[in-house]
């Protein structure tokens, strides 16, 4: 079973992500804390790591710039609230980027393109 990990400062998000993203039959878990995410990719070697770009606690881009630094090979997608993404200096390791919205048929396509990904280490 292919394991998705959800990292995302909002419950109510995880929460919904892990529903919709079981029942299309991955194995979901989640974090809200970064070093907790961290610990969890290492822990869970997940194969999709999908994560919220503004985080209140949390700088993301930072966040992902750690995860890159140690995951260089993990897929990652990038959930934003808006429907067109404007790419940042600090987002270059995103392999796909998806809106936050009620329709979670976005976010189920870019999980399956990103679990054929293969990244180089």
């Amino acid at each position: 079973m292919k394991k998705i990990l959800v990292f995302d400062d909002e419950e109510a998000i995880r929460m919904l992500y892990e529903l919709e993203l079981s029942e299309e039959g991955y194995e979901v878990v989640c974090s809200g804390n970064a070093s907790q995410c961290l610990e969890l990719i290492r822990k869970h070697n997940p194969n999709v790591l999908v994560m919220d770009k503004k985080m209140g606690k949390y700088d993301g881009l930072e966040v992902l710039r750690t995860i890159r630094k140690h995951f260089p090979a993990l897929p990652l997608i990038l959930c934003t609230a808006y429907s067109s993404h404007d790419s940042e200096e600090g987002d270059k390791g995103v392999d796909f980027y998806a809106a936050k919205s009620s329709d979670f048929e976005e976010l189920k396509v870019k999980v399956k393109a990103a679990l054929k990904l293969r990244r180089a280490t």
